[in-house]
């Protein structure tokens, strides 16, 4: 090892007030020329490094480890500041090896220099990254040295605010003569506090903040671990929308201790349809997905499941775009089949034909059509949109719609495929199924569909879930597709099946 490194081992033990203080110091000098020790001496503290003070010895131990380092800890951080690093949330959570456990954060616990850790030299600009690592700190120990109930020391935080040019949300609130445990007590169950709550915050010339409902307690832990804050959550959310404010998905997301983040508490509480609710994501799709991805399979239950957020994420995505086709005028099918997103490089081309909003109003749309001249064939609705990848058919079926889809068949004399009712949404659910959920399973097998092809309606019949056979009766099903079939023998018509061409 370079003479070098044993000279910063030797300073740094010295900071450190460290017990074999003197061992480290013979380790560097022994034999050593005084005038290039000196030298060297000046040189090594002049390029000490955070790196240094975190490598362990030639024994594996950490110098830093102990009570003299804590003690000189400002020192210490000084000089990492100097050379152009800092501490932070990351080092203090590291193992100092041995095959221990132990984080420097708990050797600050140890040796009592937890108050030399949390100070604004350490953390200006940094304050979430300072909470985050407060909160890893046991209870008692912070109480120690808060005062403030386990919280961050309101002088601390109130100093790391004010270089970052902001107010904490307590002084904020001290001007309506509220508390964080008012906010607390207006997400409870006391009557008529939430309105008191706002009176007070409006005649303050203030309202209900975002950051007032995400103030952490002791645990870590926001309004929302309440089951009756999910109560207030819509009015929330509008009230917020009216000052510009929004849940982000950092905001869901995030988790200052071992107590769970919004989302999972909404989970908790049976309120994930509230986060999902559609008017809350207009205009932030991809968002809407991401923090979907982030929901356990354990949470989806009887209160959200994966197909509520599907029918969820349809209502927004028509939401977001409906107003773009209505600026459109409608000459043809063509503008159907143009996306309303053509000129995203991220996103899936969302189409017309996949919006909620076009299907409601269908009939309006046919109209258009009609006094253009033109119609709609089932290769349309055979077209994938929107992020999801359903086709327009699928689309049409899940709002309820299927109706539509079997008048735009009859009107180009075309017949549905086996295909069509057994293609799958993206989380393997066939078209089938879902006429079944939404109780319309007679509709697929209407006669017309089949005529001449009763093979077909039988094998797709073989796929319809016993449980939901009580909606059809079959039997007179197939009667009624055999006589129509004998009919368009004798009359001479027959619907053609408009089968996709072969890539």
């Amino acid at each position: 090892m370079s003479s070098g490194k044993y000279i910063k081992q030797a300073i740094i033990a010295a900071l450190c007030e460290h017990p074999d203080a003197d061992k480290y110091r013979k380790q560097a000098f022994s034999g050593a020329n005084l005038e290039k020790t000196i030298e060297a001496m000046t040189q090594q503290l002049q390029t000490l490094t955070k790196a240094d003070f975190l490598a362990p010895d030639d024994e594996g131990k950490f110098i830093i480890d102990c009570e003299g380092a804590w003690k000189n800890f400002d020192k210490i951080a000084g000089i990492v500041q100097a050379n152009g690093d800092k501490f932070g949330y990351d080092d203090f959570m590291r193992p100092l090896g041995n095959g221990q456990n132990k984080t420097l954060l708990d050797s600050a616990v140890a040796h009592g220099g937890l108050s030399k850790v949390f100070t604004f030299d350490v953390w200006q600009g940094r304050f979430e990254e300072m909470e985050r690592l407060w909160y890893k700190v046991p209870v008692p120990n912070r109480k120690e040295i808060s005062r403030n109930n386990g919280m961050a020391a309101a002088a601390l935080k109130r100093r790391l605010f004010a270089a970052e040019g902001k107010v904490t949300p307590e002084d904020r609130l001290a001007k309506a003569g509220l508390t964080h445990a008012d906010i607390l007590d207006a997400f409870s169950s006391r009557r008529g506090y939430h309105e008191e709550v706002n009176n007070k915050l409006k005649l303050a010339g203030d309202y209900l903040r975002k950051e007032y409902v995400l103030m952490t307690d002791s645990s870590g832990d926001t309004v929302f671990e309440i089951s009756v804050a999910w109560d207030k959550y819509d009015e929330l959310v509008k009230s917020l929308k009216e000052h510009g404010e929004r849940f982000e998905i950092a905001d869901y997301l995030k988790q200052v201790s071992y107590a769970k983040n919004i989302l999972a508490r909404a989970a908790e509480h049976g309120a994930l349809a509230k986060v999902f609710t559609s008017q809350h994501w207009v205009d932030r799709l991809p968002d809407m997905l991401t923090l979907w991805s982030y929901v356990l399979d354990g949470w989806k239950t009887a209160a959200m499941t994966t197909r509520d957020f599907d029918n969820a994420y349809a209502e927004a995505e028509s939401l977001t775009y409906v107003q773009r086709f209505q600026a459109r005028a409608v000459t043809g099918r063509a503008d159907l089949l143009q996306p309303l997103n053509e000129g995203s490089k991220t996103e899936k081309f969302v189409l017309p034909l996949g919006l909620k909003a076009v299907w409601e109003k269908f009939d309006s749309v046919q109209a258009a059509l009609g006094q253009c001249g033109d119609r709609l064939n089932l290769s349309d609705l055979r077209a994938p949109t929107g992020q999801m990848g359903n086709s327009c058919m699928m689309c049409a079926v899940k709002f309820g719609h299927f109706d539509k889809v079997l008048e735009i068949a009859k009107r180009g004399g075309e017949a549905l495929l086996l295909e069509d009712f057994l293609s799958k949404d993206r989380h393997g659910n066939t078209l089938l199924s879902i006429l079944a959920e939404k109780n319309q399973l007679a509709l697929a097998f209407a006669p017309e569909i089949w005529v001449g092809r009763v093979a077909e309606m039988k094998g797709l019949w073989a796929q319809v879930s016993v449980t939901q056979r009580h909606q059809v009766d079959f039997h007179q099903a197939e009667v009624n597709a055999k006589q129509a079939t004998l009919k368009q023998k004798k009359g001479g018509f027959k619907f053609q099946p408009n089968r996709p061409k072969d890539k």
